[in-house]
C-alpha cells in the first residue's frame, strides 16, 4: 500500500472551529491506517493583519486535546516566502505565467461583463499577456498564471466523484502580488509539493481551487495529489455552523466539560457510519473501520443533543473520574471545592454523572453540599405524620457508626418496613431539609455526600423547632 501523506493547514485568523477539527481528524485517521503514512500541520499565516499567535496556540492546543498528533515539525507558510517567489518567477520564466498591470477599474469592468454573460471567458486580463512592454517591466506588476481557454480539466474526487470544468470557466489568478508577496493559491501548491503531500482532504468550499491549482502542478511537472473535498457542517436549522448555534471553538467544548472522546465520536459520524447499529465508537475502532469512500457528499448536521448523548456515555465510564479531576483543576469554583474536600466532590460526581450532559453542569448541584451556613427554607411546612416520624428516624441515624450509602439505605428500608409506610412520606421532606429541593438523588446518596456530622446538623435545625 502506497503511504498516504496528508496535511491540515489552518489559517490562524481565528480559533479552531469544530468543522476544521473534523477535517483534521479525517486526515489524521487516514494517516494512521498505514504505518508508513504521515500527517503534517501547516500554519497558513500569510494574512499578516489577521493572523495572531493566540490563534496558533488555540489551534495546536485544540488538536492536542483531541489527540490529533502530527509528524515532523510544523510547516509555517510565512517562513517560506522566498521559495514561493522562486516558483512564481520560474513559472514566469517558462512562459507559464505573465506580468499584469491592469488597474482595478479596468478589472472591475471586465468582471461586470462576465457577470452579465457578455464575456464567455473568465479571464479578466486580456491585454497584458501579449504586450511586450508590459512583459519587460522590472517593477509595479503582478504575476498571473496562464490558463488556456480551450479544453477541460477532469478531477476524480474521492467524495464528490468525477467532476469536469471547462478551462474558459477558470480565471488567470494572481500568484505574486505587486509587493512581491505570494498569494494563497500559489503558496498552498508549493508547500504541499515540498511536504510530499499526495492526498488533500479539505472542505468542499475549496473544490474550485483544485481546478485552478491544477495548472501550477502541470507546468512544474509536479505530482498532482488525490483529492477528497468534505461537505461543510451545518447547524440544525440547515445553515452553516456558527456561534449562533452554540460553541464552535473546540477549546470552548473542553471548557464546558465535554470529553475529547465524545467530540471525536460525534464528528466522525457526520456523514459516515461504521456499519452497525451501535454509534459508540472509539478512535482505535474508527482507524480500523473508516473508509473515506463511504463518506457522504451531502452536508451533515451537527447535533448538540447527539453530542450530549455521547458525552454522557463517556462521563459514566469509571476510568473517566480522572477526567473529572482534571476538569476540577481548570475550573476555579470546582478547584476551590476540590481543595476543601476532594472525597466529597468525587462522590458528588459519581452520584450525578448519569444526569450530566457535560462536566460544567455539575456546578448546578455542588453548592448545597459545600454550604457551611446552610439553612433550610422555614416557609416550607410538612405533615404532622412526618413530624412524628422524623424524631424516631433521627435517633436511628445517630446510632449509625459505619456511615456509607449501603448501610444508610439499609437503615432507611428497615425503618419504612417497621413503620409500614411508603418512602415519599419521609423521603421527600428529608430531601428538602438537606438540600432545599424536593428533586435530586436518593436520600442515602445525599446523606453519604454530606457525611454524618453535616447531615445531623441540618436535620437538627428542623427537629429543634418541631
Amino acid at each position: 500500500m502506497t503511504p498516504i501523506i496528508t496535511r491540515f493547514a489552518p489559517s490562524p485568523t481565528g480559533n479552531l472551529h469544530i468543522g476544521s477539527a473534523r477535517t483534521a481528524l479525517i486526515n489524521f485517521i487516514l494517516s494512521k491506517q498505514n504505518t508508513s503514512s504521515k500527517f503534517y500541520i501547516r500554519i497558513e499565516d500569510t494574512d499578516k493583519e489577521r493572523s495572531k499567535k493566540e490563534f496558533i496556540d488555540n489551534i495546536l492546543e485544540g488538536l492536542n486535546w483531541l489527540g490529533i498528533n502530527w509528524d515532523k515539525e510544523i510547516q509555517v507558510q510565512s517562513q517560506r516566502i522566498k521559495r514561493h517567489q522562486e516558483i512564481a518567477y520560474k513559472l514566469l520564466e517558462n512562459k507559464c505565467a505573465y506580468k499584469c498591470i491592469c488597474s482595478e477599474d479596468k478589472l472591475k469592468q471586465k468582471r461586470e461583463l462576465i457577470k452579465k454573460n457578455k464575456q464567455l471567458s473568465k479571464k479578466i486580463c486580456t491585454d497584458c499577456k501579449d504586450n511586450i512592454k508590459v512583459q519587460e517591466l522590472s517593477k509595479d506588476f503582478v504575476i498571473r498564471i496562464k490558463i488556456p481557454d480551450e479544453g477541460e480539466i477532469n478531477i476524480e474526487d474521492k467524495i464528490q466523484g468525477k467532476i469536469k470544468i471547462m478551462n474558459k470557466e477558470l480565471d488567470e489568478f494572481i500568484i505574486l502580488r505587486r509587493d512581491n508577496t505570494p498569494t494563497y493559491m500559489l503558496s498552498v501548491v508549493v508547500d504541499d509539493n515540498d511536504l510530499g503531500v499526495n492526498y488533500i482532504i479539505r472542505g468542499d468550499d475549496h473544490l474550485n481551487n483544485a481546478f485552478r491549482q491544477y495548472y501550477i502542478y502541470k507546468y512544474l511537472n509536479w505530482f498532482v495529489p488525490k483529492y477528497a473535498h468534505i461537505p461543510l457542517i451545518h447547524g440544525e436549522d440547515g445553515s452553516k455552523l456558527s456561534k449562533r448555534h452554540g460553541a464552535v471553538n473546540v477549546l470552548d467544548f473542553k471548557k464546558n466539560g465535554y470529553l475529547s472522546e465524545a467530540i471525536i465520536n460525534n464528528l466522525i459520524l457526520l456523514g459516515w457510519s461504521p456499519g452497525n447499529e451501535n454509534e459508540l465508537i472509539n478512535i482505535d475502532e474508527i482507524i480500523k473501520k473508516f473508509n473515506i469512500n463511504n463518506l457522504s457528499k451531502s452536508s451533515s448536521i451537527f447535533s448538540y443533543k447527539k453530542l450530549n448523548f455521547f458525552n454522557n456515555h463517556y462521563l459514566r465510564n469509571e476510568k473517566n473520574i480522572s477526567k473529572f479531576i482534571q476538569y476540577c483543576k481548570i475550573n476555579q469554583k470546582l478547584n476551590k471545592f476540590f481543595n476543601i474536600n476532594e472525597e466529597k466532590i468525587k462522590i458528588i460526581f459519581q452520584v450525578y454523572k448519569k444526569d450530566l450532559n457535560n462536566l460544567s453542569e455539575i456546578l448546578n448541584f455542588v453548592d448545597p453540599y459545600f454550604n457551611v451556613n446552610f439553612k433550610y427554607d422555614q416557609n416550607e411546612k410538612f405533615s404532622e405524620e412526618f413530624n412524628i416520624l422524623i424524631n424516631e428516624f433521627f435517633k436511628i441515624l445517630l446510632k449509625i457508626e459505619n456511615w456509607n450509602r449501603d448501610n444508610i439505605q439499609q437503615n432507611i428500608s428497615n425503618f419504612l418496613k417497621a413503620k409500614n409506610i411508603k418512602f415519599p412520606i419521609i423521603g421527600k421532606p428529608l430531601r428538602f431539609l438537606l438540600t432545599n429541593n424536593y428533586n435530586g438523588p436518593s436520600i442515602s446518596d445525599i446523606f453519604n455526600i454530606l457525611g454524618k456530622k453535616d447531615s445531623i446538623d441540618r436535620l437538627n435545625q428542623y427537629i429543634e423547632k418541631v
